[in-house]
């Protein structure tokens, strides 16, 4: 029997002893033990990976139990101070409501604030300091304004026909490094010929991009470049850069609404001893030799037409001087906005809507009525649209097109190779005319009474 007590002793023995165990961890969670000593501080929480976009404000985390030094913070292992308001960094503040929340606050955050933070707590009395594991602060900063570099003393570069271009955009303060993008003047983006590089700015926290644009332009166009990151997509958008190629004019973009009437002038000074020759979509409108198209009642079927107006150079050939491109613009049907008649007008008319109508309502009776039926020459299909004093008519296949001028009614009706037909019709004209008048004196002197002699 006492063996049997023995054996059970024993093996109660390590029982008694897993309880004084938790009972000293318990002793030494507060703030002094049993013996008198002082209880060792630890962290309920530590600052953790954070990203965050500059002008924002950034919270990294640190409470400590049974504190018994001093809290402080270290970025990339420089002390940044002691004390809840940190001397020389105004935009940085520690604390919290409790005495042992040693939170730490950045506002607003600067890319430089970026970096590896730690929270430490210093020891004393027998206590050991402590220090929390690292976190990396990341800053996302928008990237800064871009330009083009060539644009940068002149906001226009002159080109021969057919020359390369080489442009520079640059977009400095990016993190994540920018993303530059060129465009042409029509909003479409120009995807060959493109190269990028990304550096790292003297700050090591920001990016600086740079990309540059090869290519041969084939008229007069306008450039811009974008830049934009993953933290911010919206981006921002260069002042434009205008090419124009020597000989060719620029392409001008008009942008109009349904109702919309517009005047376009070949040349800004005023001829009338030359004859201008007018095309839309390479198509040319025999009866407009003005200096100036009037279009009325602008619709889609105009969309991204564009007109061109030519002139005779000094050794008699033809040169293009203007390229318009009108754009539609969809909106809500209101009433056609009248424009002014001459181009000092056009610069200097400041009038209302109702002096505008007033003026054109004069201008209507004054002005010609056209009929242009426009077709290519050389196609023996019969064409699809027909030019009707300033309005262009779809045409169906064999369809007559009405129009007309408030007293008279007229038909236009399209027939392939006309001009030609029509110059041999008014030949044959001129010969009967001819005719006619022969027989017409021949049967006066017939009919003429004898005198008597």
């Amino acid at each position: 029997r006492k063996e049997h007590k023995l054996d059970q002793k024993m093996v109660q023995l390590p029982q008694h002893m897993f309880h004084v165990a938790i009972i000293l961890a318990a002793l030494l969670a507060t703030k002094h033990t049993a013996v008198g000593g002082p209880a060792r501080q630890y962290f309920l929480s530590t600052p953790h990976n954070t990203t965050v976009t500059a002008g924002h404000h950034a919270r990294l985390a640190c409470s400590v139990g049974n504190l018994a030094g001093t809290c402080q913070w270290t970025r990339d292992g420089m002390p940044l101070g002691r004390g809840r308001n940190l001397a020389g960094f105004s935009r940085y503040l520690m604390g919290g409501d409790r005495e042992h929340v040693c939170d730490l606050t950045i506002e607003p955050v600067l890319p430089l604030d970026e970096g590896e933070y730690r929270c430490q707590v210093s020891g004393g009395d027998g206590v050991p300091a402590i220090a929390s594991p690292p976190a990396a602060l990341s800053v996302n900063s928008e990237p800064g304004q871009p330009y083009i570099v060539q644009a940068r003393e002149e906001d226009m570069v002159e080109i021969k026909e057919g020359e390369e271009v080489e442009l520079e955009c640059q977009s400095q303060g990016g993190r994540p490094p920018a993303e530059i993008q060129w465009w042409d003047g029509e909003g479409r983006r120009i995807v060959s010929d493109v190269t990028e590089h990304v550096k790292r700015m003297e700050d090591r926290k920001t990016f600086k991009t740079v990309s540059t644009l090869q290519f041969r332009p084939t008229a007069g166009q306008q450039v811009k470049c974008s830049a934009h990151n993953d933290a911010f997509p919206a981006g921002k958008v260069s002042e434009p850069l205008t090419i124009r190629v020597k000989g060719q004019p620029t392409v001008e973009v008009k942008n109009l609404e349904d109702g919309d009437s517009i005047k376009i002038f070949c040349n800004e000074k005023e001829f009338t001893n030359k004859k201008f020759k007018w095309f839309i979509n390479d198509l040319e409108i025999f009866a407009e030799t003005k200096n100036v198209l009037e279009i009325h009642q602008f619709s889609k079927s105009y969309d991204k037409s564009r007109v061109k107006c030519s002139v005779k150079d000094r050794n008699g050939e033809d040169g293009v001087v203007r390229i318009v491109e009108l754009v539609h613009n969809p909106t809500s049907a209101r009433e056609p906005k009248v424009l002014p008649t001459t181009l000092k007008e056009i610069r200097t008319t400041k009038s209302s809507f109702n002096n505008d109508k007033k003026m054109a309502s004069t201008n209507v009776n004054k002005r010609k009525t056209m009929f242009t039926c426009v077709v290519e020459e050389g196609v023996a299909t019969e064409p699809k649209y027909v030019w009707i004093d300033g309005k262009l008519r779809n045409m169906k296949p064999d369809e007559a097109v009405d129009a007309s001028d408030q007293k008279t009614k007229y038909k236009c009706n399209v027939i392939p190779k006309g001009m030609k037909k029509m110059k041999k019709m008014s030949k044959g004209m001129k010969i009967l005319t001819k005719t006619l008048k022969k027989f017409s004196k021949t049967l006066t002197e017939i009919t003429s009474p004898i005198d008597d002699t």
